[in-house]
């Protein structure tokens, strides 16, 4: 039982011992103990000498500093010291995640009017055992060994308890970042604008809606910061009929890819790459690959090939609650309307452009994340 309570011998009395050569650890655990109730049996197999100057310590404080780069530890039991060379321990710990490595890759390539082009490849990887298993592995000493249980989650670590103590920290911390938890509200909204020719006049709206950087350059790709969304709607309702083709509210852990879809009007489909990342001060950064393409037959039909139109990736910080809104993502298409002659006789139908506009509203929100 190693018992290390303050007592009088250990903790009251101090000393000052100067070694100009070296002593043997063994004698010098002797004169440790000199003139106190304390005994001290070493290890027959411990070895080792010391040489420097201890000055105004205790009988604890001098094993403390001698003992450790030696390679030695000590337990108490009652006024008995047994000093012992220090032996690696196994510590078991819980790695309570999924044993499934994932994969998110997205490629944008675009090309100029002369010919350059510009690729941007994003790649999501986990494999979470893995990495926990490099991460602590660095924590080890020379003597430290581990090993990964998959299937029934655990790590067994072999090392000095100090090491342990690291790898425990380092567990602990990981387990915290890994299990933050955010819940992303997703609408995709299509806006029909009033005229063929019109794109949504976003100075129009700042004048209604506060808008962040960027608001007045539609046609690009463009993140805009919106705190009160059903203000945003009516306001672009003044525009063009507003229709939400999608509103699904998805999950995602840490640095996990979750994946969105939605098909609009005239085989239009937008498909969405989200990957979020959950700062300590409750921001979140968000990984989004937005890709709008047009079906040649019913959208995602098997063996019909998609043309892309717009392709886009892009990294967003966002508040927690706060809305993201990307815009930027121009379609158009003929609309048949019936036609009435003036003898209230059906004409064949008149086809008519009108020019869409999708939008992609993303609301993150925190869920589980001691970040507070």
């Amino acid at each position: 039982m190693d018992d290390r309570r303050l007592s009088a011998d250990l903790d009251s009395r101090a000393f000052t011992l100067t070694f100009a050569r070296p002593v043997a650890v063994q004698d010098l655990l002797l004169l440790l103990v000199r003139g106190t109730k304390l005994s001290v049996v070493p290890d027959p197999a411990i070895a080792g000498s010391f040489i420097g100057e201890l000055k105004e310590v205790t009988v604890r404080q001098a094993l403390g500093l001698i003992l450790p780069p030696l390679g030695l530890d000590y337990a108490l039991a009652g006024t008995l010291i047994r000093v012992f060379k220090r032996e690696p321990e196994m510590r078991l710990f819980d790695l309570n995640f999924v044993a499934t490595e994932r994969t998110a890759s997205v490629i944008v390539d675009a090309s100029g009017p002369d010919g350059s082009t510009t690729k941007i490849s994003s790649t999501t990887h986990s494999d979470v055992f893995a990495d926990l298993a490099k991460g602590t592995q660095a924590l080890l000493s020379e003597r430290g060994t581990l090993s990964v249980d998959r299937k029934a989650g655990l790590l067994q670590v072999i090392d000095f308890p100090e090491r342990l103590d690291r790898a425990a920290a380092y567990l602990e911390a990981v387990h915290d970042r890994i299990h933050r938890q955010v819940q992303i509200d997703v609408r995709i909204v299509e806006v029909e604008l009033n005229g063929a020719g019109e794109s949504i006049n976003w100075d129009a709206l700042s004048q209604v809606v506060p808008l962040g950087a960027g608001a007045t350059r539609p046609r690009a790709l463009t993140g805009l910061r919106v705190t009160d969304i059903p203000r945003l709607l009516a306001a672009l309702a003044s525009q063009g009929r507003v229709s939400t083709i999608a509103d699904p509210r998805i999950l995602a852990l840490n640095n996990e890819p979750a994946i969105v879809r939605a098909v609009a009007r005239r085989h239009h489909e937008m498909r969405l790459t989200v990957t979020p990342q959950i700062g300590p001060d409750r921001t979140v950064m968000l990984s989004l690959s937005p890709l709008v393409s047009k079906s040649n037959g019913t959208a995602g039909a098997p063996g019909v090939e998609d043309a892309i139109l717009i392709q886009a990736d892009t990294l967003a910080r966002v508040a927690d609650g706060e809305t993201l809104v990307l815009t930027g993502f121009p379609t158009s298409g003929d609309v048949l309307t019936p036609a009435i002659g003036k003898d209230r006789r059906a004409r064949p139908p008149a086809s008519t452009i009108k020019r869409t506009e999708l939008l992609i509203l993303l609301t993150p929100r925190i869920l589980n994340s001691t970040a507070d």
